[in-house]
């Protein structure tokens, strides 16, 4: 029986503007009434996650959502931490080296803030988060070394070229995928949201065969395959049809309430 259900945020649950349509935000809430977990599934931190957590009243103590894709599992309200992967200054090192060499901008990511490594040039992940979160300008050298870093992302044109040349100690030591064609996320190893939301479900003493998970991009293949249900967006890549149990309408034509309806009817 399918118990939760798991949404990636853009060009998924959210429309082209950015916003749940009335449809969807109905259905959802009436799946959550009638005791169904819905996990929203994303790259930012929940700060950043609030409106739509409030939106779609997922604020009981049993709420949580996928962060940091997969880095952090929390709980809605409190932000309490289920789990959590991290990197640290150390590890960013190589990563630094290559942005600094192939010449693209780093923004790094802790629980409640952004820092840009300004020395690699400003890039336009901030006017993205749209103030949902403080942003800091800094150089690596004075990057906090005692701080934990969820994850580190690259806003930019070049993503298909920073993934062709990846260096080798980068490649080892990171998950790399892009979440947007224009962003491109560093992950700790071995994590994504199929990791998170493995260890939700074990939290939950529930296991794959009850989950459903929703998405359209490359950062969505691992709860995709993972789950018993996984739903590919009319508007997903080829890579993620591929491996979706099923396919909907697109994230402008209500393809999550659509497909939850028929489901669930």
């Amino acid at each position: 029986m399918i118990t939760t259900i798991a949404l990636d945020l853009d060009n998924t649950l959210l429309t082209s503007e950015k916003t749940i349509s009335p449809r969807t935000e109905r259905v959802l809430k009436q799946l959550h009434t009638a005791g169904k977990r819905i996990v929203l599934c994303t790259g930012r931190p929940i700060k950043a996650i609030q409106p739509l957590l409030k939106q779609l009243a997922l604020t009981q103590p049993t709420d949580y959502s996928i962060t940091f894709n997969g880095g952090l599992v929390q709980q809605n309200t409190t932000a309490a931490i289920l789990a959590r992967t991290s990197l640290t200054k150390a590890d960013l090192a190589p990563l630094y080296a290559f942005a600094k060499t192939f010449g693209f901008p780093l923004d790094v990511i802790d629980l409640t803030q952004v820092y840009s490594l300004i020395e690699l040039g400003k890039s336009p992940y901030e006017d993205f988060l749209q103030g949902l979160m403080p942003f800091t300008d800094l150089t690596f050298a004075t990057l906090p070394a005692d701080d934990l870093f969820g994850k580190v992302v690259s806003a930019s044109d070049q993503v298909p070229a920073i993934q062709a040349n990846l260096p080798a100690d980068v490649a080892a030591n990171f998950h790399v995928v892009p979440s947007r064609r224009n962003l491109l996320e560093f992950l700790p190893n071995h994590t994504d949201k199929a990791s998170g939301l493995t260890q939700l479900l074990t939290h939950f003493n529930e296991q794959a065969a009850n989950l459903m998970a929703f998405g359209d991009e490359e950062n969505d293949l691992g709860m995709l395959k993972l789950a018993k249900v996984g739903v590919a967006m009319d508007n997903a890549i080829p890579a993620v049809k591929a491996v979706a149990t099923a396919t909907t309408l697109s994230n402008d034509d209500d393809g999550v309430a659509v497909f939850l309806e028929n489901y669930f009817s």
